[in-house]
């Protein structure tokens, strides 16, 4: 259930309860549900707390980036804001890695707007990775034409768009987490309201020392 809580049984929820960032947004935490160089098609399902395997790719057509997805986010097409994680080796399905955005590439899917972030993971260095201009146009240009063509054995109708810079897609991150807060909201409040209840709760009923 996207947007939703589904955390049963002390069981962590890795879209609604890992943070979006732990520095105001220099960085933001990425979940990998697809390494690079793989053709099965993962998808973290919040209900049963696992990645269940959505379908794979025809041919010898293959992931040619890490993709993942944003925590704590809704996209506009109702769906955690999906990310690529630019790195040189494949990172592991369910891997947590804290990232910087770069850009942003416009994309559509069944008429839903469905953008994808691009970052690069902590450890690239900050004097090479500046900007999007700094990842090579090839890789770019592979990664466009990737997303032109990955459905290609469905009936879906995409529209891939153009690369857009860290502005924007630092407006996209921002504008998915605060729509992942007006949808938690009423969710946050109850769990805060049984904090303080049980909190209160424990005081009342604590033996005291003489």
């Amino acid at each position: 259930m996207i947007g939703g809580h589904t955390k049963q049984s002390g069981r962590m929820n890795l879209v609604n309860d890992i943070p979006i960032t732990e520095d105001n947004f220099n960085h933001i935490n990425c979940i990998i549900e697809i390494p690079k160089g793989t053709n099965t098609k993962y998808e973290y399902d919040e209900e049963l707390n696992v990645f269940r395997l959505d379908r794979c790719l025809v041919s010898s057509l293959q992931y040619p980036i890490n993709y993942g997805f944003v925590p704590k986010t809704i996209a506009l097409d109702n769906d955690p804001l999906d990310v690529l994680v630019f790195n040189h080796d494949p990172i592991d399905r369910g891997s947590l890695v804290s990232c910087r955005a770069l850009g942003v590439l416009e994309f559509i899917d069944e008429g839903e707007i469905d953008n994808k972030l691009i970052v690069v993971p902590h450890w690239s260095p900050p004097e090479k990775y500046k900007t999007l201009r700094d990842i090579e146009e090839e890789h770019l240009k592979i990664y466009r034409q990737f997303f032109k063509i990955y459905k290609i054995d469905r009936k879906s109708e995409t529209r891939v768009g153009q690369w857009r810079g860290a502005t924007k897609a630092m407006e996209i991150i921002k504008d998915s987490n605060e729509r992942w807060i007006r949808a938690n909201k009423e969710r946050m409040h109850e769990e805060w309201r049984n904090k303080v209840f049980f909190s209160n709760l424990r005081n009342k009923f604590t033996i005291q020392p003489d």
